[in-house]
């Protein structure tokens, strides 16, 4: 968690990413340096023929793009907090969503999961368990309407086995 605080304050939460997502994305890099590395050598090996004046540029680009949304997503996906809006940015799609629309905020504590709630739709948040406290401070800071609660484990019974009825 970062807080950068020139004449506003504002606070950045990375996502906190699975290994498979993490895993995928690197899959999908190699398989882009493949593909442009193969489409360079069929160049230099077959020069560009009239036929396909396309198909090998077209492959790098497309390779190229992918490199980028891909590469974007790992950087930059993030949450931020600042005076007026709450942003999710992940890569390079981002959503703002004005803070004073946030009503409420529900942090369940056995899933280790923080849910905003805007009215009738809500946003799960992926950040460290540990960055909670701090989220929520950020978010009740900028508005002190927003209601928060937590749910917590109930000690339950353990359930009795056909054997043990």
């Amino acid at each position: 968690m970062k807080q950068q605080d020139n004449n506003e304050k504002r606070y950045t939460f990375p996502f906190k990413l699975n290994k498979l997502p993490i895993v995928l994305c690197f899959v999908v890099l190699a398989l882009c340096i493949v593909g442009i590395i193969v489409s360079v050598l069929r160049i230099v090996n077959e020069g560009i023929v009239i036929e396909n004046v396309l198909q090998h540029p077209f492959l790098i680009a497309v390779c190229i793009f992918c490199m980028v949304i891909v590469l974007s997503l790992l950087i930059k996906s993030q949450y931020i907090i600042d005076e007026t809006n709450f942003t999710t940015q992940f890569g390079i799609i981002k959503s703002k969503l004005p803070i004073k629309t946030i009503t409420s905020i529900e942090e369940d504590r056995e899933k280790e999961k923080l849910t905003v709630y805007c009215g009738e739709s809500f946003t799960v948040i992926a950040i460290k368990k540990e960055w909670n406290d701090e989220f929520i401070r950020a978010l009740l800071a900028v508005n002190p309407d927003i209601d928060y609660a937590f749910t917590m484990t109930e000690n339950k019974p353990p359930e009795k086995t056909d054997e043990q009825k």
